[in-house]
């Protein structure tokens, strides 16, 4: 069983990504499961865990959404302010 263990996704409507902006094409686009379905099927990957791709609270949000909605994101990593209150 193959497992990707660090992948990401995005969409861009969110505005947390701050570093993708239009000079980083081709990622300059939303990057969600159904974009990844592809390669995964193509390379055997059985699930993957999801790394945020920013560094606020609403983007760990965002990737346990998809993780709820998506079975074979396994796992998420997530971003946490370890300075709040």
């Amino acid at each position: 069983m193959i497992i990707d263990a660090h992948q990401h996704f995005w969409q861009l409507a969110r505005g947390d990504y701050d570093w993708l902006s239009p000079d980083y094409l081709p990622l300059y686009r939303d990057f969600l499961p159904a974009d990844l379905q592809p390669m995964r099927d193509r390379h055997g990957i059985a699930g993957t865990i999801l790394v945020q791709a920013a560094a606020t609270e609403a983007e760990t949000r965002f990737c346990f959404g998809l993780a709820r909605e998506t079975p074979w994101i396994l796992g998420v990593t997530g971003w946490c302010d370890f300075e709040a209150d």
